[in-house]
């Protein structure tokens, strides 16, 4: 930054200003704030001089009262913290410079508004000049950072934090007078100085290295006598208040004024007592001295070594003779995933590939005040040797002389923290020899790089190591498991992790089950996740600072269905938007960092990051709203379901009963495969949403959410292809009949008892099944004609789970196919069909099954019911083999599996092939029936049936040891799937 620039900034800015070197004043634009009494202003004095770090409210108690902090010293924290809101915030109503943050609060200010940073930043400047050889800039510039104090820092501040701040920018502000006046000593001002120089060394008798300067310029002013003098005075003081002698620099400064040393001079056309002229610019010192500004490599860098190895390889092609382009390498990925540290060890890695030097620059790509590429070529130009004066003030003439000073070199650009392409593409090489390593939380996709590397959070594998190198090997492997525990609550997060490796290498008595109980409340584990400087909430909020209101409401909103991922239609009925502007939404969500696109087309969170938004949209967002949110996307999870059943059975009228309403931009789905994908996509999402709204600790399951899960629920009972998980439905459904009592909703009750009738036959439990089938029966009223035959249905089924129910099930299904009949439901009635022909094989009675095997194909056109035919035909080809017609059982699978493969019927497919190995068996066929069984038991791996791969055991074992003579042994295996 130039000085005007800075000038601007300091004296011209619109936004808030704080100034600490002296008394602590706030502005805003030209009006100075009211920052109130003493101990509001050391409240602020502690969040300011934190630079944006998060300070607890124990903290701020402890510097502003020490060891002596009343009882009421937390509440006075906050009301101080209340009223500076009120006075720094432009909108107090929504905060964005104090902010709340895990229990404390954090001050973001916009870059250059503290006048402390300014000073750092000047001082920075100047030292980078003198090392250029640039000495008249370098003394402007540290006299213009001098100019910033203005008188004690932090006048009538009380507290022992102010105290020590104090102190320390007293001590910084005489670093910054030795160093102007060493320069100044340099250019041969040693008379304009002189006086200066005594005053301060009176003051300050004890500093050694305003002595020494003190005792060079009385030497070169002709006062050899005053010069030894002072070393006299230095030595009397040093012995009387320290017991110490004198040090090196001054004890041989003394020598070499005694001897005369003529190293001593004024620099040449310097005259006794006037100031000597600066440095030609056609000086001899060098012109360029290879730079080395990257920062240190992480001691403890862990993993990532196929990311490393490929980052290397592409850098080091930057040396090939070939090479007609510079390379460019991107690191993307969220915050607190290692970008920079990777970058970091990769560019420490290949070093030697690159000896004209390594140029390093952080762009702020995440805060309110990005770098200014132009500003960042000024700053590389005079570590090329540029002088300040040679470079140009316009851009275009500016990247012409930095693409020049580049051409030829062999330097590596490390650009820190990029925010898009427009910021990077003015700082990149324009010639073959040099490479730009860049890392940014977006892929920079429309910059033409050579690699771009997708950084995810660690493996389980690198998240202990890296634990165990901090935290230590012996401490990890004592609680292995614990180990686990606490890299899991990070969400593998590597910053996260290291986080948790700080705390406990700051506190070695804690186990690391201490460590893990903290992290296991979810509400609190982002506050626990902070040691020192290292804090994950703090990297979050900058990529969440930067947001615009529409983005930050749909980052909040987002993270409200706790959900493995989201599509566009599923982010649409959250936000109550278009399925466009939901998809840009995500879209912008993830180019800031903070989702991360999944598979195509959907969208996650990581675990820490839905924790952050979730923690937002408390603060910000009302109650009724998020449970808006919630009640949206689980109607639209209803309404996708019954449009799916309706393309994968367009002949049932179950949708029509259970969502007569429909909802507008609801999934369309082209035939019944997509549906069925959709679902089984989906349903996990239905699931945990169903869970959420059911249990959640405080919030009554309102009307309108009973109707929409209990309707749901209800409509995935029919999709028999997939495995449902009955655990999960088990459990929500005691949940959902009470709302279902609760509010008399006569339809939800019948829903939620089918639903969970079902679930319980499925687990097993007998009684509890039978007492809801028949309360589903007694909630059936004379205009049931939908409901009237599931609900007879799942009497029948109840009593098919029970080893003695079979006959009982019978009697169910056949009134259950005379009432589906009645309705004009041929879908319904051959489901009944099937179940019937099953419970008869079970009994062995495989003329009765094979009787209503064809009566169930018989209510299946051809193209109608494409479920309904692959069982009918399934479950007609065991009644075959129960009547050892082989041959026929063999056709009728191949049939059955015919139908599945046309319609992506996996699950039906997988059981098929089961049954089709049996009977191939059975007529003579071992290797072909081997197949068929192999290749159905794995799909039931894949499909995660636990149910069928017991089923696809048990016929592989037969398999093995029954050959073709023995045709019941196989009829067994299939008659006992139902």
């Amino acid at each position: 930054m130039t000085d005007a620039v800075g000038r601007k900034l300091e004296l011209g800015m619109e936004g808030l200003r704080i100034a600490a070197l002296g008394p602590l004043r706030a502005w805003r634009g030209e009006r100075q704030l009211d920052t109130g009494p003493a101990q509001q202003r050391a409240v602020l004095t502690s969040l300011t001089l934190r630079r944006g770090q998060v300070a607890s409210a124990d903290e701020l108690v402890q510097d502003v009262w020490g060891s002596d902090a009343p009882a009421s010293a937390h509440v006075a924290v906050r009301n101080h913290v209340s009223r500076l809101r009120t006075a720094l915030e432009s909108e107090s109503a929504a905060p964005r410079t104090l902010v709340s943050v895990a229990g404390g609060y954090a001050l973001h200010l916009p870059d250059g508004a503290l006048d402390v940073s300014r000073a750092e930043r000047l001082y920075s400047r100047a030292q980078a000049a003198r090392s250029q050889g640039e000495l008249e800039p370098a003394v402007h510039i540290l006299a213009e950072a001098e100019a910033l104090w203005a008188g004690t820092p932090l006048t009538g501040v009380p507290g022992p934090y102010a105290q020590r701040q104090r102190d320390r920018l007293m001590e910084y502000r005489l670093l910054l007078v030795e160093a102007r006046l060493t320069v100044e000593l340099q250019l041969g001002g040693h008379a304009r100085v002189v006086g200066e120089l005594l005053a301060l060394a009176d003051e300050h008798p004890l500093r050694e290295g305003l002595r020494a300067l003190e005792m060079l310029a009385l030497y070169r002013c002709g006062r050899q006598a005053d010069a030894l003098a002072v070393y006299t005075t230095a030595r009397r003081h040093l012995a009387a208040e320290l017991g110490v002698d004198p040090g090196p620099e001054l004890v041989g400064l003394h020598q070499r004024i005694l001897e005369a040393d003529p190293t001593l001079a004024p620099p040449p056309g310097a005259a006794a007592g006037s100031p000597a002229p600066g440095p030609a610019a056609g000086s001899d010192r060098p012109t360029w001295v290879p730079p080395a500004q990257a920062p240190p490599d992480v001691p403890d860098f862990t993993g990532r070594q196929e990311e490393s190895r490929r980052l290397r390889d592409a850098l080091s092609g930057a040396a090939r003779t070939d090479a007609t382009a510079p390379v460019i390498s991107v690191i993307h990925g969220m915050g607190g995933v290692g970008k920079t540290a990777l970058a970091v060890h990769a560019a420490h890695a290949v070093r030697e590939q690159f000896p004209d030097g390594q140029l390093y620059a952080d762009l702020r790509g995440t805060g309110r005040e990005r770098a200014n590429p132009y500003e960042v070529q000024e700053l590389f130009l005079r570590s090329m040797g540029v002088l300040a004066g040679n470079v140009p003030s316009g851009r275009e003439a500016r990247t012409a002389l930095y693409r020049s000073r580049m051409a030829g070199r062999r330097l590596l650009l490390l650009l820190d923290n990029a925010a898009d392409t427009e910021q990077v593409s003015p700082l990149l090489p324009g010639t073959a020899g040099s490479a730009a390593l860049i890392t940014s939380r977006t892929a920079l996709m429309c910059l033409p790089a050579t690699t771009r590397t997708a950084l995810e959070p660690f493996s389980e594998p690198e998240a202990l190591a890296l634990l165990e190198r901090m935290a230590g090997g012996e401490r990890c492997r004592q609680e292995q498991e614990t180990a686990r525990d606490l890299v899991r609550a990070c969400g593998l997060l590597p910053l996260a992790v290291r986080v948790v490796g700080a705390r406990l290498v700051a506190r070695p008595r804690w186990t690391l089950t201490t460590l893990a109980e903290r992290l296991s409340d979810r509400s609190q584990r982002l506050g626990e996740l902070e040691a020192g400087s290292l804090a994950v909430e703090s990297v979050f909020h900058l990529g969440y600072s930067t947001l615009d209101d529409t983005e930050a409401r749909a980052f909040r909103l987002l993270a409200i269905p706790e959900v493995p991922d989201l599509s566009p239609a599923a982010a649409a009925a959250v936000l109550q938007c278009g399925r466009r502007e939901a998809e840009a939404l995500l879209d912008a969500l993830a180019h800031h960092g903070l989702l991360e696109p999944g598979e195509p087309g959907r969208y996650r969170y990581h675990d820490l990051l839905r924790l952050f938004a979730r923690h937002r949209t408390l603060d910000t967002d009302p109650d009724a709203a998020r449970q808006a949110a919630l009640s949206r996307v689980a109607r639209y999870y209803l309404t996708g379901t019954s449009s799916a059943m309706r393309a994968e059975r367009p002949y049932s009228q179950l949708p029509d009963a259970a969502d007569p309403d429909g909802m507008p931009g609801a999934a369309a789905f082209a035939d019944a495969r997509h549906a069925q994908e959709w679902v089984l996509h989906e349903l996990p999402a239905m699931l945990a949403v169903a869970g959420q709204i059911l249990h959640h600790p405080y919030r009554p399951v309102s009307a309108e959410d009973t109707h929409t899960l209990s309707s749901l629920l209800a409509l995935l009972m029919p999709f028999t292809d997939f495995c449902l998980p009955w655990d999960a439905i088990h459990q929500l459904s005691p949940a959902l009949l009470r709302a279902a009592d609760h509010h008399g909703a006569r339809l939800a009750t019948l829903f939620s008892c089918i639903t969970a009738a079902v679930a319980c036959a499925r687990l097993g439990h007998h009684k509890e099944a039978a007492v809801l089938a028949a309360r589903a029966h007694e909630q059936l009223d004379a205009a049931d004609r939908v409901l009237a035959p599931r609900a007879v249905y799942t009497m029948g089924v109840v009593a098919d789970a029970r080893p003695d129910g079979l006959d009982e099930a019978i009697g169910h299904y056949r009134s259950a196919h005379a009432l589906a009949c009645e309705n004009g439901e041929p879908g319904m009635a051959a489901q009944c069909s099937v179940s019937l022909a099953r419970a008869q094989l079970a009994l062995d009675r495989p003329h009765q099954a094979l009787e209503a095997a064809r009566d169930a194909l018989a209510h299946c056109p051809p193209g109608t019911n494409p479920v309904g035919t692959a069982l009918a035909r399934r479950v007609l080809g065991d009644a075959l083999m129960g009547l050892d017609r082989y041959d026929e059982a063999v056709t009728e699978y191949r049939t059955a599996l015919g139908v599945c493969r046309a319609h992506g019927l996996h699950a039906q497919r997988a059981h098929t092939l089961l049954s089709l190995a049996s009977a191939l068996a059975a007529v003579g066929r071992p290797e072909q029936a081997g197949t068929c069984a192999a290749e159905g038991g794995a799909a039931l791996v894949q499909l995660g049936d636990p149910t069928g791969e017991e089923r696809a055991r048990a016929v592989m074992d037969r398999l093995a040891v029954a050959g073709p003579s023995d045709p019941q042994e196989q009829h067994t295996a299939v008659g006992g799937e139902h």
